[in-house]
């Protein structure tokens, strides 16, 4: 199912995450990985990684974080592109343009 678990003393088990990208968000089961291909198709994105993010509300949003291949973009455009060729509730609520995408020392974006 993609779901990790841990089985605990008492025989009950700790649901402790996903072991793949996907997400749920109101109701809908999102893999990330699908909309981060789909931006990185753009030809003004170099790069690009989509994250669920929590607010103060405790409401659950995603999150583009986009390395462009050149000058600036209108977000309004990768919302276009992306709307193109996903569902709606594939599309981020917000873009973060930087520079690069922070990595790991083995690589794997931080």
């Amino acid at each position: 199912t993609g779901d990790l678990v841990r089985w605990r003393t008492d025989g009950m088990l700790d649901y402790l995450g996903r072991a793949d990208d996907q997400v749920k968000i109101r109701g809908h089961r999102i893999e990330l990985g699908e909309i981060d291909t789909v931006l990185r198709a753009h030809p003004d994105v170099a790069d690009a990684v989509v994250v669920a993010r929590h607010d103060e509300t405790e409401s659950t949003a995603l999150v583009a974080y986009v390395v462009l291949a050149g000058d600036e973009v209108d977000h309004a455009v990768l919302t276009g592109h992306l709307r193109e060729k996903l569902p709606a509730h594939f599309v981020p609520a917000a873009y973060v343009t930087l520079p690069e995408l922070p990595l790991l020392p083995n690589g794997k974006i931080d």
